[in-house]
């Protein structure tokens, strides 16, 4: 039988735990609306920072502390598996490799509706989004994106079966959320 003592505190710890990953998850829903809450500045359109990626949030977001509040910035011209798709936690995997607590240059021209940044990433002069793509762990967000290059790195990795091209039918991300709710 466990003492009421213990069981309280187990009771704290657990409630405090939870609050923890309340607040973490708050930063990384983000939002307009969760930014006013916080008293955070809302980004400007358009901008260039260099900073330190603190988190991942998915195959193409992660976080990192812009004007003094953590924000997540969605990475350009691609669009990565969602963590319940195949390949989404390889995918969240493969950007953490990329720019996780390493410092980052984020370019930015548009904010998005979650008022997050769209922007092209670079570490070590190596163009993130296009990092991705070649891995075979995202598309090319083509209803936002165009580019020959990008095309071109995306149909050598479905070529030679890599990452999510070794799957006979990999769904897009944007047409497997049309059948699928967000939790």
């Amino acid at each position: 039988m466990i003492e009421s003592h213990v069981l309280r505190r187990l009771s704290w710890v657990i409630a405090a735990a939870w609050q923890s990953l309340l607040c973490v998850d708050a930063v990384a829903a983000g939002g307009c609306e969760d930014e006013a809450r916080r008293g955070v500045a809302r980004l400007s359109n358009s901008g260039s920072v260099e900073v330190v990626a603190t988190a991942v949030v998915d195959g193409d977001t992660f976080v990192s502390t812009i004007e003094g509040a953590a924000r997540r910035i969605r990475l350009a011209r691609i669009d990565a598996p969602e963590k319940r798709q195949a390949y989404g936690h390889r995918a969240e995997q493969a950007l953490r490799e990329l720019v996780w607590k390493r410092t980052v240059q984020v370019s930015w021209a548009r904010l998005d509706r979650n008022c997050r940044p769209i922007a092209e990433v670079r570490v070590d002069g190596v163009d993130v989004s296009e990092a991705m793509v070649r891995k075979g762990m995202a598309w090319q967000y083509t209803a936002y994106s165009q580019t020959p290059e990008l095309a071109a790195i995306e149909k050598q990795a479905r070529t030679s079966h890599v990452g999510l091209w070794s799957d006979p039918n990999p769904i897009p991300p944007w047409e497997w959320r049309r059948g699928h709710d967000k939790l």
